[in-house]
């Protein structure tokens, strides 16, 4: 299993998380915004560390290539 794949499966657990949070009646707006917060952080950490793994393969392809053409 690749990292990214393992990444997007950790943002579906967080998903998950946030629409438990959000479904429980029992919660109120403040202690609802205050759980929210970390799980929001973590996701886009998350997503920001997939778009910079994506970069750095797109520049190690475009590396290989300008090697392969010298």
């Amino acid at each position: 299993m690749n990292i990214e794949t393992c990444l997007k499966e950790y943002i579906a657990t967080l998903e998950k998380e946030v629409m438990e949070i959000l479904s429980d009646p029992k919660t109120d707006k403040k202690s609802k915004n205050l759980a929210m917060k970390p799980l929001t952080s973590k996701k886009r950490i998350i997503l920001n560390t997939i778009d910079a793994l994506d970069l750095v393969d797109r520049v190690h392809r475009e590396e290989m290539e300008k090697a392969g053409k010298a």
